[in-house]
């Protein structure tokens, strides 16, 4: 495991000092898989805070909704492989308008090495830039913020008929629920259309031409807002992958509309995010031919991550009418 002595050498390593302080342990990774925490660094200037995501297997992994096994285990670790490929790699080439955290290091083991699925990730705090609000649910107005972020985020790494190795370090296929990984929840799923389209949706995703750099898990508790709400900055890279914006784009939409907000303004938002994905490209790319593509994959996404849920989570929340009904607009487009 990484020990506090371990983590605290790293830091002192990194940063040149002698004085490091654990502030305040924020949260246990999903699974039980570590923790992210808060430290206190002393530099020349004064203190420094820093975030600490320390990543650390437990011996007999547990899921809150029984998915444990070695599956979910391999899942998870290339995950947290790579998310510090993506901080080291690639968040620097992001533009100002696209926050993230600094990455000031990670440690990671050889493969050979008992601990290779260990690693230490060290980051900028966010709260101390200026992105201290965290938020659950979001009205329609409040949401233009973290699409805005998603469209730049998206047009920074926006590709016409990529290379086969593109992008290197990264998931292949970006997004934690793709079918290809999720088998198990896929046979577990009730006979349906939706189970029956599963791989035409998944193919029509995987197909599309432009494709970019996605979030992969971009929900709503992933963005860490300003006090005013008006300027976000986003964590969590561990599923940043090629694909589609729109998976994306409905999975944001989900995690923090109201049902009803949804249906009234699914439309608007989704012309908002096309305006900013246009203004962001600056021409580089034909902004009318990836809307073109894109506009009726927003339907195939959505189909896509209800198949998600109704293998993983039958129950859940977000299986609703609305939800329900843009999912049979996705099925439609692909049989």
């Amino acid at each position: 495991m990484n020990t506090q002595s371990e983590i605290i050498e790293y830091i002192q390593e990194q940063f040149s000092c002698s004085k490091v302080i654990k502030l305040e342990k924020i949260q246990t990774l999903w699974s039980g898989y570590g923790e992210i925490s808060r430290y206190q660094v002393m530099v020349q200037d004064g203190a420094k805070n820093i975030i600490v995501k320390s990543i650390v297997p437990p011996n007999v992994p547990t899921h809150p909704k029984g998915w444990q096994g070695d599956v979910s285990h391999l899942r998870k670790i290339k995950s947290y492989q790579v998310e510090a490929n993506w901080y080291q790699d690639y968040a620097s080439t992001l533009s100002r308008a696209s926050q993230v955290p600094h990455c000031f290091g990670v440690k990671s083991f050889a493969i050979d090495h008992p601990r290779h699925e260990s690693s230490i990730i060290l980051l900028s705090d966010l709260d101390a830039s200026g992105f201290s609000v965290r938020k659950q649910h979001l009205s329609v107005d409040e949401s233009k913020v973290c699409i805005k972020w998603l469209a730049i985020f998206h047009a920074n790494n926006l590709q016409d008929n990529h290379l086969a190795s593109w992008p290197k370090g990264l998931w292949a296929t970006g997004s934690y629920w793709y079918l290809a990984t999720r088998q198990n929840e896929y046979h577990a799923m009730q006979e349906s259309n939706v189970k029956s389209a599963a791989y035409k949706l998944d193919d029509k995703l995987n197909r599309c031409r432009f494709k970019t750099i996605i979030h992969g898990d971009a929900k709503v508790a992933n963005f860490c807002f300003s006090a005013d709400l008006s300027k976000v900055a986003a964590v969590d890279f561990q599923y940043v992958g090629a694909g589609c914006g729109m998976k994306d784009l409905v999975y944001f939409m989900g995690s923090c509309l109201s049902e009803h907000d949804c249906q009234e303004s699914y439309e608007e938002l989704l012309e908002y995010y096309f305006s900013q994905l246009s203004a962001a490209l600056q021409s580089r790319l034909d902004s009318c031919e990836i809307i073109e593509e894109w506009r009726p994959l927003f339907f195939v996404a959505w189909a896509d991550f209800q198949r998600f849920l109704l293998g993983w989570s039958p129950e859940h929340h977000k299986i609703n009418d609305f939800s329900s009904a843009i999912t049979q607009r996705g099925i439609s487009l692909v049989n």
